[in-house]
Formats: C-alpha cells, structure tokens, sequence
C-alpha cells in the first residue's frame, strides 16, 4: 500500500510542475497586429513577437485596435515549445498580462 500511495504522490508532483511555467517580463513598443502575431520591439531594437494573448489581456488592451501602435508596454509573458505540422519544435509565445507604460 506505502508504494502505491508513494508512486501517486510522485506521479503529481510531476504533473503538477509540468503545469508550473515561468514567466518574463519584457518592457517593449507595440508595432502591430499582421498575421495573427503580436509585435513588439524592445529598446535595443529586439523584435518579439506572440501567437497568443489572453483574455484578460485582450479585454484591458485590444491590440487589433491601431491605436496602440508606438505604445511602450510592460509584457508578461510565457514561451512554449511545440511541435508543428512539419514535426518541428517552434517556440511559441504567449501574452499573460500587459500594463500600459506611457
């Protein structure tokens, strides 16, 4: 009974920090909505862009409105690696939250 309830017990931690993702901040000005990617550009001129946004995120900034363009925001974000059609890793990048810097 101890190893099964020993082998439950270390089979959620597993899960459990597989769920886990740690997030960034990046500080960057919002150049565009263009084919479903979100782009930003930070100070040193680095590009970034993210597949995804969510929800909330959206609902305090809708970044399909042009009105953000040239807008310096704070960006927390996660990146995943997934597999593609073509059975190759592509990182994808999501939008968590945003905070309007100017």
């Amino acid at each position: 009974m101890k190893t099964v309830l020993l082998a439950m017990l270390l089979t959620a931690s597993s899960i459990s920090n597989l769920m886990v993702q740690e997030t960034e901040k990046t500080i960057a000005t919002y150049v565009g909505y263009e084919d479903s990617l979100y782009s930003f550009t930070d100070k040193d001129g680095y590009s970034i862009e993210f597949n995804h946004i969510s929800d909330e995120a959206q609902k305090a900034y809708d970044l399909t409105d042009k009105k953000y363009v040239g807008k310096l925001f704070q960006i927390t974000h996660v990146s995943e690696t997934e597999t593609d059609e073509l059975d190759e890793d592509i990182t994808v990048n999501s939008i968590v939250a945003l905070k309007y810097l100017e």
